[in-house]
């Protein structure tokens, strides 16, 4: 049976994620040979739906006809790790019809294409599969239709796809040109070179020297790869003798210096995609959690960015608490630095009278500029580099409590102040019953706490962006309830 919230409305909740989650996954021990004593042996636990569809995915380009091979993450097919991509590359005039069958069998699969963007010749699909209660899988497809250094193209699709090979189902490049791909791909952009690739481009020149040699005369001219063949092979940790920004020169000019045109046109294209786009269609996800005290906002939040750690890693997680603290505090800012209330003081909301008319008003105003220069200075930049920022309590929580920021409830510029904050990508509102706030927290006296829990019922009503969430169950039903929909199929 469905969680129902106070006024008998469904809520999101474990229950309303059933079309994403499926079967439960089943486990089939392996065979024992005949005539054998039947031994018991470890369960193989079922392929989830990320391995069921890039699986049908790689199987479905093969059907189709298609020009591609696989240029990274072959070795942990078909189960990347957390946040990690699979990197193919494909034919240009092939590449709309790849994207098209990925986001197909995605939703075939109950797989949600989370994200999608274009980078120059480069197609970025982000993939949410829901694997069962408390199971998510993020992980993504790259799809290339050439290697490029900053949007200047070094190596074509038409090249790396010469001479692949078929292994295990998976179409694969020459080692060579595998190697030195995976190899410079990362170096080049940013200086670094995984000790795996560095690994691969050891093992690949040891075995055959002038292979390598010669795909990377093509990028860097004879004298430079002949060196660089030699540094690899001279030592295991080569990478330090590498110089990537001299050997970046060297591929941009070459590059230039064959089609000036298509590197000029080329670089413009990366520089307004990764600048430009972002500024207009933020990547990652912006998210807010509302809801009174004892809601179980916070503990919920902590779960979230928990599930999203592996895969995105603490450097693109980002929470904040109410606001973005551009701006100090009004108390520390009236008081020389320092606030004059203790985390004692804290726990009664309502401890502090409000402010008059004018003073209420301009405490809005305050707080409405920390939200709008806020984003546009700590909040928007995140969002360039496609992270997760989370915030426990927004700007709407002033229209259900006011007083606790000390601003009456009367004040005129309560509702223009959430108007001119930037809107989250979903506001989640924890509601449970009273019974069950009033059990976890008291620091609200029993009437404010039904009011607020009434207030944030009719916000989850009224806004477009908000969504409910039940909090009265467990909070791994709410986690799953908010990253099921908050990484949904991607909105236009």
């Amino acid at each position: 049976m469905a969680n129902t919230l106070l006024d008998g409305t469904r809520s999101i909740d474990e229950r309303d994620v059933d079309v994403a989650r499926g079967d439960a996954p089943t486990d089939h021990a392996a065979p024992t040979a005949p005539g054998s004593a039947a031994a018991p042996r470890a369960p193989v636990p079922e392929e989830g739906r990320r391995e069921r569809f890039l699986r049908a995915y790689v199987a479905a380009l093969e059907h189709e006809h298609l020009d591609w091979c696989v240029l990274r993450g072959h070795d942990a097919f078909p189960s990347p790790g957390p946040g990690r991509d699979l990197d193919l590359v494909v034919a240009p005039e092939h590449a709309a019809r790849a994207v098209s069958i990925a986001r197909e069998l995605a939703r075939a699969h109950g797989v949600s294409t989370w994200e999608h963007r274009r980078l120059g010749d480069l197609e970025e699909l982000h993939f949410h599969a829901f694997e069962g209660p408390g199971r998510h899988a993020f992980f993504g497809l790259d799809l290339h239709r050439a290697e490029a250094c900053f949007g200047v193209r070094y190596a074509n699709a038409r090249h790396v796809l010469a001479g692949t090979t078929l292994e295990r189902g998976l179409r694969r490049p020459r080692p060579a040109i595998a190697a030195c791909v995976d190899a410079f791909g990362a170096f080049l952009s940013g200086g670094a070179l995984p000790a795996r690739h560095a690994r691969e481009l050891r093992t690949a020149v040891l075995r055959d020297p002038s292979a390598v040699r010669a795909e990377l005369a093509r990028w860097f001219g004879a004298a430079r790869a002949e060196r660089i063949v030699a540094t690899v092979a001279a030592a295991e940790d080569f990478a330090g003798a590498l110089d990537h920004r001299a050997l970046r020169r060297a591929l941009l000019v070459r590059a230039a210096a064959r089609a000036p045109l298509g590197a000029f046109a080329g670089a413009l294209r990366h520089a307004w995609n990764a600048r430009v786009v972002p500024l207009v269609r933020p990547r990652g996800r912006f998210f807010a959690l509302l809801g009174t005290d004892g809601s179980g906002k916070s503990t919920v939040l902590r779960g979230v960015l928990d599930v999203l750690l592996p895969a995105f890693g603490r450097e693109r997680l980002h929470d904040y608490h109410l606001r973005p603290m551009l701006l100090p505090q009004l108390n520390a800012l009236l008081h020389g630095g320092r606030t004059t209330y203790s985390l004692a003081d804290m726990a009664d909301p309502h401890r502090a009278r409000p402010s008059g008319r004018v003073g209420s008003n301009l405490r809005a105003l305050w707080y409405a500029a920390d939200w709008v220069l806020g984003y546009a200075l700590r909040i928007l930049p995140l969002r360039r580099r496609a992270c997760v920022v989370a915030f426990d309590r927004y700007a709407h929580d002033y229209l259900v409590d006011p007083l606790r920021s000390r601003i009456r409830r009367d004040s005129l510029f309560l509702r223009p102040l959430c108007a001119l904050c930037p809107a989250p990508d979903r506001l989640y509102v924890c509601l449970a019953p009273l019974d069950v706030v009033r059990a976890r927290k008291q620091e609200l006296s029993l009437e404010e706490s039904r009011l607020q829990i009434e207030r944030y019922a009719a916000l989850a009503e009224q806004h477009p962006r908000a969504r409910r969430i039940d909090t009265s169950t467990t909070v791994e039903a709410a986690v799953d309830a908010i990253l099921c929909d908050l990484f949904a199929e991607e909105r236009a």
